[in-house]
């Protein structure tokens, strides 16, 4: 079982039984950037950061 299919099997579904179904007020984010990561010499980015849900 890959990542994609744990959040849709198991984590998903806890998070509608809770009540944290997407509608109204209610929002569920996936894959929520947090940030755009460091910037390092040169312009370049690293270490962008994500998180796997974000329920507000």
């Amino acid at each position: 079982m890959n990542e994609a299919d744990t959040r849709a099997e198991h984590i998903d579904k806890q998070l509608e039984a809770a009540g944290w179904s997407t509608g109204g007020d209610v929002r569920v984010q996936r894959e929520y950037n947090i940030n755009a990561g460091e910037i390092k010499a040169g312009g370049i980015r690293t270490g962008k950061l994500i998180a796997d849900y974000v329920l507000s």
